[in-house]
């Protein structure tokens, strides 16, 4: 048992002195060559960061202190490991970005450089896994090598999170201001009728009353933005089926081409007027007042069309009342009040049988 003693007395020895050089890191201007500069450099930097990676009061990543509990059972025995893994404890929890640059080439090539290619690092939780090394080691160099390359990587990545912050702000204005301007020009749009098509004396017309901004493609006014898409469009009021029928209609069409627009297309859809394969440039320059004049018209012709379906009903009500007239006349003349005998007109049907040798009782 007094090996084991001298053992738990001679590690706990070991642990105290890299435990002080923890403690002492901020009192010695020369980090780099003392291992606890190295494992607890102190760091302060406002970071704004618009991501969750944003390091914890801003301060650098760190190690604190070494896990004891998780040695090996025999480190500093004479049959103990030369080298074994070594957990240090982090002074905050570390972000993506540092997670991946510790377990990755980066902290490889550190090592390699420093003259310690044996050597490996891991991030588990909030902890550093130091693998194939020792305390002494780590006493010697090693722990103010980790310090330097922990001070890197965190200052590197608190310099991406900014650069990054900066983009997203960046970004969100330019998006903001986009936007801006496609609702600006949208709501600029008038699908004006023309003077003339105001002017008959026709129904409430149908129009347009404005641009539904939130339904257009989102790259619009980018460099990937569509060249043609739909626009849709509120209507002043709910359209009647037959403009419904017309607004998909040969005339139209017709109307459309006539004006230059082939290629524009014209359909109702969750209640919303839609004229796809089009864009706002070519409704600014005149494609809208087209539309305007062909709401115009549809509502005039579609007015017309009821008004002639109207009198056609009206003139077959009256036709069907005029024959329910006469039948009801015709019935009403009906009479089933003759007697068996001579009539003032002639004998009778029976009359005529009985005179022809018939009888009731059969004989001839």
């Amino acid at each position: 048992m007094a090996w084991r003693d001298a053992f738990t007395r001679s590690s706990r020895a070991m642990h105290g002195v890299i435990a002080c050089w923890f403690q002492s890191v901020a009192a010695h201007a020369d980090v780099s060559a003392r291992i606890l500069g190295a494992y607890r450099p102190v760091m302060t930097q406002t970071t704004r960061s618009s991501t969750s990676e944003s390091t914890e009061s801003g301060t650098a990543l760190g190690l604190s202190h070494i896990l004891t509990s998780l040695l090996p059972a025999t480190v500093h025995t004479d049959g103990g490991p030369e080298r074994y893994m070594i957990n240090a404890v982090f002074t905050r929890r570390p972000s993506g970005g540092e997670i991946l640059a510790l377990n990755g080439p980066e902290a490889r090539a550190w090592l390699d450089r420093a003259g310690y290619p044996q050597v490996t690092t891991r991030v588990s939780d909030r902890r550093l896994e130091i693998a194939n090394t020792s305390l002494e080691e780590l006493q010697a160099g090693l722990g103010s090598v980790l310090g330097r390359l922990l001070a890197e990587i965190s200052a590197s990545d608190a310099a991406r999170l900014e650069t990054l912050a900066r983009n997203l702000d960046g970004a969100e204005q330019y998006e903001a201001k986009r936007w801006e301007e496609v609702r600006a020009r949208a709501g600029a749009i008038q699908f004006a009728e023309s003077a003339e098509s105001a002017a008959r004396p026709t129904a409430t017309p149908l129009g347009l009353t404005h641009i539904v901004a939130g339904l257009l493609p989102a790259t619009l006014a980018t460099d990937s933005g569509p060249g043609s898409y739909a626009v849709a469009a509120e209507f002043t009021r709910p359209p009647t089926r037959t403009e419904l029928a017309m607004i998909s209609g040969a005339a139209a069409r017709d109307r459309l081409d006539a004006a230059g627009y082939a290629a524009t297309k014209l359909a109702v859809r969750d209640r919303l007027f839609e004229i796809r394969d089009t864009s706002l440039d070519e409704l600014e320059s005149g494609l809208a007042r087209v539309v305007g004049m062909v709401l115009a018209e549809i509502t005039e012709a579609a007015s017309a069309a009821d008004a002639l379906m109207v009198a056609e009903a009206e003139k077959l009500a009256a036709a069907e009342r005029e024959r329910e007239r006469y039948v009801a006349q015709a019935v009403a003349a009906v009479r089933f009040d003759a007697v068996i005998g001579q009539t003032a007109d002639g004998p009778t049907e029976v009359d005529a049988w009985e005179d022809e040798g018939g009888g009731f009782d059969g004989r001839r």
